[in-house]
């Protein structure tokens, strides 16, 4: 039962069920890319978190060039589900790396084709998030651990031991910073990073940040960006830097966040009240002066009802959210243009988590 408290799916899937009925009514039908969307891509893979404790989690992929989708293609190609609560979703090299927290698996996957490579069981770990640096990946697990594994051999060289419950995780000048939310110790929470050394896979520091640390992400310059969650109550989310060359928190935003990602100088966020079922909308924050350069991305009156993932085509800057609707029917990804102006809607899984953009 603890594990409720970690995941995004489980935390408020049970205060959802309620209103699906509702949700299902409000859910439009998809408006399927032009032959020109793709803007160089050859396609998306989208990770599709189910419902915990359902097994329902699923990948799917949309061929951009076959104007086809595959809503759950490692089945198809692999004759077997992925298993149980899919919690991040990486390309490095030629690979895709999926991090099932629930079943307690790295599935590692050929981007090319969906076939499996290998299944790493990683039984009374519970990963959480992966990162990459030089040729090794690291994933975090809530047992305190922190795995490097060789992305060439896929063995698992080295574990470094980070607080309590650890989240999200990122690479910053030659660091690993992980965020020790504390999840399974609900209600107290942690609020630390911790700073792994590289080079001796070791701790070298705890960073005290705002309750509930759970996302990471470093920008171009080396800061290491952060969501805290908070306490769900009194404490609210919250938006942190961390200047790398001290490690140190050296601002707190002023305004609650949920979810981000950042792409050249610019962070993608947004925040979504579980209580009163409402967000606030896409916004766009310049990282080099601190202002909000759009305070509603979305141009054209499309609304968003539970944004649950964002990421950004370098390609031409489309930006893509999922929307989730009531945690336990299918979701959809929105694409928007750079001008935030809708350009085409795809219906896939059960909570849409993650994206991947293949070139």
């Amino acid at each position: 039962m603890k594990k409720f408290f970690l995941t995004r799916t489980t935390r408020i899937v049970a205060f959802c069920l309620t209103f699906s009925l509702f949700f299902i009514s409000c859910k439009k039908d998809p408006i399927p890319p032009t032959p020109t969307a793709n803007s160089g891509l050859k396609g998306i893979y989208v990770l599709n978190q189910g419902v915990w404790n359902m097994n329902n989690c699923s990948l799917s992929y949309y061929d951009f060039e076959n104007e086809k989708m595959e809503k759950d293609i490692f089945l198809k190609k692999n004759g077997r589900g992925l298993g149980d609560t899919g919690n991040d979703l990486k390309k490095y090299g030629s690979k895709l790396y999926i991090i099932m927290s629930t079943t307690e698996s790295l599935e590692i996957v050929n981007a090319d084709n969906c076939k499996s490579i290998k299944q790493i069981l990683l039984t009374g770990k519970g990963p959480q998030f992966i990162a990459f640096h030089q040729n090794k990946a690291y994933v975090s697990c809530q047992d305190g651990s922190v795995l490097c594994i060789d992305t060439t051999s896929l063995e698992i060289e080295r574990t470094a031991m980070a607080g309590n419950t650890p989240a999200g995780i990122c690479v910053a000048n030659g660091k690993l910073y992980v965020a020790n939310s504390g999840g399974l110790n609900y209600p107290n929470y942690d609020n630390t990073v911790s700073v792994i050394d590289l080079n001796s896979f070791t701790e070298i520091k705890k960073i005290e940040v705002v309750l509930n640390p759970y996302l990471l992400q470093a920008d171009m310059q080396g800061n290491v960006y952060l969501v805290s969650n908070g306490n769900y109550n009194d404490i609210p989310s919250s938006f942190q830097r961390i200047n790398s060359q001290t490690d140190e928190v050296v601002k707190t935003f002023d305004f609650a966040i949920s979810n981000f990602t950042i792409h050249g100088n610019y962070a993608y966020l947004y925040s979504y009240d579980f209580v009163t079922e409402t967000s606030s909308g896409i916004k766009v924050l310049d990282l080099t002066n601190d202002t909000f350069v759009q305070e509603n991305f979305i141009k054209d009156g499309t609304k968003i009802n539970t944004p649950y993932c964002i990421a950004v085509n370098s390609k031409n800057l489309d930006v893509y959210i999922t929307d989730v609707y009531d945690f336990t029917t299918t979701g959809d990804v929105y694409c928007f243009s750079k001008e935030g102006k809708k350009k085409f809607s795809l219906e896939v899984g059960i909570n849409p988590s993650s994206i991947v953009f293949i070139k």
